[in-house]
């Protein structure tokens, strides 16, 4: 089975302007959809359970 990646990458300025950087190895667009909806929601449960960093999400690689 071949490796798959994708990496999305903010960068905020000190003027709030955002960049967004992806890069995508062999992950079909309807995945990358889900990889993000599953982000949003361990960042939206970390957020509601009051986790100082909502920002640290670890899963199994």
């Amino acid at each position: 089975m071949e490796n798959k990646s994708f990496e999305v990458k903010f960068v905020l300025d000190k003027n709030n302007n955002i960049q967004t950087q992806i890069s995508n190895k062999g992950v079909s667009p309807t995945e990358a959809i889900g990889l993000l909806e599953m982000v949003k929601d361990q960042m939206m449960d970390n957020l509601r359970k009051g986790r100082k960093n909502m920002f640290d999400i670890k899963g199994d690689l």
